[in-house]
């Protein structure tokens, strides 16, 4: 019998511990609280003012043949096979699955702190979501400046969604016209894909949407209301929305090779292995994938190493399939693999109800008894699938 030890109750730990647990392996999971976010919920909480009952015991998420310990890891030694926790607790493992996320840091950004202190954001936490819908909702015009403070952002279509749900409300309140809206960010185009990109900036052009590309954020004065970039442009505020610069997990590692210089875990892209060591995986945001930092995105590598585990021939893709609210009724989906570049994805009503109802069968999800319907989805909108179909309309 193998003993199998996950670090992180996350989305990807959680989907990655009940697809093994029953089985003769052991599992365990290590998870630093016992409270499981539903972290896309944020955003309508912050910009729309959204019930904030979003958070599930996670220890009625996991199956009961699944060893769940509530630990905060400080310590992972791959060389000698240990795990050591806050409390002093020692584990040993012969597989070990790396799915700790992501961690924030606003003092690496002058300014960034006082300004969650004021304003919030919808990436770090129910606290600061609600504290965002307040600055909101006491807005009479002026400028909302949002964007990201590095170029690391968990859901990458977050920002888009955020200036686009932004817009709405301003309108419904009849604020619109009173209100300078500016998208910043450090690609060159609004969104970092072309082939999304090419849907999304005809609609941020047509509700007068400002984007300012190559603004890597270096500061913010809070005294003047100013947004600073590394290039030397400026953007005046009254209200700011800044994304968190992101890193990879608060955990010494043993070798610390096995890390880049952002904390995030040198993985490799098919086998999801962390690179030198055969018995370690990393999915989820912890990884250094260069692919999207998004749940769905977890969900399929968690499939991955779940069949790899269990000795069958497993390889990742590179599937991306983000959904995205365009705030007028409609959404899309950021799909796309390392073999195919992202797909323009046509905009409409049933997008945004398959977003909205994805989230409402979120934790059934995590518990696999939705696998069979995700599974043909998954298979329906492969990106080679979609990029032949547009071919073969002439699009």
């Amino acid at each position: 019998m193998s003993r199998i030890l996950i670090l992180g109750g996350g989305s990807a730990g959680t989907i990655l511990a009940n697809q093994l647990g029953g089985r003769r392996d052991s599992v365990t999971l290590l998870t630093a609280s016992m409270e499981h976010l539903f972290q896309p919920a944020l955003l309508y909480i912050a910009l729309t003012g959204a019930n904030a009952n979003v958070v599930r015991d996670e220890r009625r998420l996991v199956l009961r043949s699944v060893k769940l310990v509530q630990e905060r890891v400080t310590k992972v030694d791959l060389n000698q096979k240990l795990v050591e926790g806050s409390s002093g607790e020692r584990y040993t493992y012969d597989r070990l699955v790396l799915a700790t996320g992501v961690r924030t840091d606003p003092e690496q950004i002058p300014g960034l702190p006082a300004v969650y202190r004021e304003f919030g954001n919808y990436h770090s936490g129910i606290a600061l979501a609600q504290r965002l819908w307040s600055a909101l909702r006491n807005f009479d015009g002026g400028t909302i400046a949002l964007g990201q403070s590095t170029p690391i952002c968990v859901c990458p279509p977050s920002p888009v969604e955020g200036i686009l749900l932004l817009d709405r409300l301003l309108r419904r309140r009849g604020l619109r016209h009173r209100t300078r809206l500016v998208l910043f960010t450090p690609y060159p185009r609004a969104y970092p894909a072309q082939g999304i990109n090419s849907v999304i900036e005809p609609l941020l052009k047509e509700r007068g949407i400002e984007v300012m590309t190559f603004f890597d954020l270096d500061r913010i004065d809070t005294e003047t209301k100013v947004i600073h970039s590394i290039e030397g442009d400026e953007i005046t505020y009254d209200l700011p929305i800044i994304i968190p610069p992101f890193f990879g997990p608060d955990i010494n590692f043993e070798p610390s090779e096995v890390a880049d210089p952002s904390g995030f875990l040198l993985t490799d892209r098919e086998t999801l292995r962390v690179k030198g060591f055969d018995s370690v995986y990393a999915i989820g945001d912890a990884s250094s994938l260069p692919t999207s930092k998004a749940g769905v995105g977890a969900h399929l590598e968690a499939k991955v190493v779940a069949r790899a585990l269990r000795g069958d021939r497993a390889i990742f893709n590179g599937r991306t399939n983000c959904p995205m609210d365009l705030g007028d009724g409609r959404g899309t989906f950021v799909i796309g693999s390392y073999r195919t570049p992202v797909v323009p994805y046509r905009p409409s009503r049933l997008n945004l109800l398959m977003k909205h109802a994805m989230a409402r069968m979120y934790w059934a999800s995590l518990r696999g008894t939705l696998e069979p319907i995700f599974d043909l989805y998954f298979w329906l909108t492969t990106p080679e699938r979609l990029s032949r179909r547009r071919v073969s309309k002439g699009a």
